[in-house]
Order: C-alpha cells, then sequence, then structure tokens
C-alpha cells in the first residue's frame, strides 16, 4: 500500500518536476499569471455574484416580468464566470505568455486509464455525496439556485449553466494556473492552485471544503501528467449534478417535479 501511494503521488510529482520545469525563478511571466488570478477572482468575487446583477437598477423587476425571475441571477453568474475563469486567462496567455491555449489542458485526449481513475473518483464520491444528503446542512446548500425544481425547463437550465461554469473553472485552475506556473516551479504549482480551490469552498459544509483540499491535489497531477482537464470536467460535473439530485429528492422537489410531468 505504501508503495502504490508513493507511485500515485510522490513519483507523479517528481515526473511533472522533470517534465515541466525548464524556467528559472523569479520570473515576471510568473507573477502575471498569479497576479492574473488574483484579478479574476476579486472580479468573480465582487462582480459575479447573482446577488450583484439582482441589485442593479431595474434588473429586479426585469426578471421579475419572466418565467421562473430567481433562475437569471445564477445564469448571470454561471456566465461572469466566462470572463474572469476564462477571458482572462486566455489574455494572459496570447498576450504574456505568447502560447498556444490549445496547450493548457484544452487539446490532448484523456488516456483510457486517466478516464478510469476518473470513474473511480466518481465511484468514490457520489455514495459519500448521497449519504451528506441526509443532513439539514446539505439540503439547505444544494441546490444553489433554491427553485430549481419549480419546472423541468428551469432545472435543465439551471443544471446546464451549473456544469458549463466547472469547466470554465477547471480551465481557470487546473489549466491555466497550474500549467502556467508548472513551467517554473513544477509539481509545486498543484499545492499553490489548492490554495484558491480550497477558499472557494468555505462557503460549503466542511467535510466538502477539506475534501476539496484532496480532490484539487489529485484533479491537478492528473491533468498536468495527461495535459488535459476534460476528465475533471467530467468528475465536477458528475458529482455536482448528482449532489442537486440527492438533495431536491431529499426534499420531495423532484418527485413532485416529476409528478406534475416537468410542470
Amino acid at each position: 500500500m505504501k508503495a502504490l501511494l508513493a507511485k500515485l503521488t510522490v513519483e507523479q510529482w517528481r515526473a511533472i518536476d522533470a517534465q515541466y520545469i525548464d524556467r528559472s525563478l523569479p520570473g515576471g511571466r510568473a507573477a502575471v499569471v498569479l497576479l492574473t488570478v488574483a484579478l479574476s477572482l476579486a472580479l468573480q468575487r465582487y462582480f459575479g455574484k447573482p446577488g450583484f446583477i439582482a441589485g442593479v437598477d431595474g434588473a429586479r423587476e426585469l426578471f421579475a416580468s419572466w418565467p421562473q425571475p430567481g433562475l437569471y441571477p445564477h445564469l448571470y453568474w454561471a456566465l461572469f464566470k466566462l470572463l474572469s475563469y476564462f477571458v482572462l486567462p486566455a489574455l494572459c496567455i496570447k498576450l504574456v505568455l505568447r502560447e498556444n491555449i490549445g496547450d493548457y489542458g484544452l487539446g490532448k485526449k484523456t488516456s483510457r486509464g486517466a478516464w478510469l481513475l476518473y470513474f473511480g473518483m466518481l465511484a468514490l464520491v457520489i455514495p459519500m455525496a448521497y449519504g451528506a444528503s441526509f443532513t439539514d446542512g446539505f439540503v439547505r446548500t444544494y441546490p444553489k439556485y433554491r427553485e430549481a425544481a419549480d419546472s423541468l425547463w428551469g432545472l435543465l437550465a439551471w443544471e446546464l449553466a451549473y456544469g458549463s461554469q466547472f469547466f470554465l473553472l477547471e480551465f481557470f485552475l487546473r489549466g491555466f494556473m497550474i500549467f502556467a506556473l508548472a513551467r517554473h516551479v513544477g509539481a509545486l504549482s498543484i499545492f499553490i492552485m489548492v490554495v484558491p480551490y480550497a477558499m472557494m469552498h468555505y462557503s460549503k459544509p466542511p467535510a466538502e471544503c477539506f475534501g476539496s483540499i484532496l480532490a484539487g491535489i489529485a484533479l491537478g497531477t492528473i491533468a498536468l501528467r495527461t495535459r488535459s482537464i476534460y476528465g475533471g470536467v467530467f468528475v465536477h460535473c458528475g458529482v455536482a449534478w448528482s449532489m442537486d439530485l440527492f438533495s431536491l429528492w431529499q426534499q420531495g422537489k423532484l418527485q413532485r417535479l416529476l409528478e406534475a410531468g416537468g410542470g
């Protein structure tokens, strides 16, 4: 067991160091990458939340005239991440690093072995999520859009937006951040990335926050070894969608929606 753990962790990180480190520190480019990360997170924190767009003059009245008015601030939340988690990093890659965006986890197919690991992670986490769904904290937290089960189209719209923002998140953290920094610090880039990733989970139940540290290390390691973020998107969407459905089921809302034929 000890040898297997070393093979999956320390040996992988040593291989990443050997594969990626080709630039010394300090480096101005690394500093710009970290500043881009800080700016992206700050923009999302202050301007990307559902409450921000809901507070804009006239927005609340406009949404009130549409079906499921509470949905649109959450769609804005997901859409804003296109700017903060994709556009800004992409500009940094093209204008500062002068590299191909596809080389940041977007261009290579994930190997069969990596997919087995991702399916294994899902098989491990989803039963844990189901067990957690029996707790009050879990039910109070998910789904983020509390009226998701008011209609079938609203649920589908929300889950599609929810899933798309996980692609953007994976590109931001496990694409842009670690691939850019790995050229300077190798596997240490994974642990630098885990810091903001864990902080993103401060509002979540404690088990999920602590679990994000281990998940971030695992997903970052696999992303660098496979040069792909797609498996991480798959795991994130699978877990997040199942958590929403488990919570709605525990609340009885999913059953009512199905009985009503989608509303």
